[in-house]
């Protein structure tokens, strides 16, 4: 009756031994498996501030750069109203009278 007791007790024992030993595995993948997540987390968390940096920046840009044109244009518009008053000038002085 002991010996019965002790094989069931030994059985239970290599079970129990087994089932830690694939625990223990797969609590090892799914820790390696926590880094990789962590480093692609951090990864994106660096992309996303690039972007973020990155739509300011067009923004700022892009309002330097409007201005930039309206000047421009501004200054264009002068220069035509300017060429038009020299070419109606010249159109009067070249009239016979």
């Amino acid at each position: 009756m002991s010996s019965l007791a002790n094989t069931i007790l030994f059985i239970a024992l290599v079970t129990t031994s087994i089932m830690v030993a694939v625990m223990y595995r797969k609590l090892k993948k799914l820790d390696r498996y926590h880094t990789e997540y962590q480093q692609i987390f951090d990864k994106t968390g660096v992309a996303l501030t690039a972007a973020q940096k990155a739509v300011v920046s067009f923004g700022t840009e892009g309002k330097e750069t409007l201005a930039q044109l309206s000047q421009r244009i501004e200054e264009a518009q002068a220069v035509a109203n300017r060429l038009e008053h020299l070419t109606r000038e010249a159109r009067q002085e070249t009239q016979p009278r």
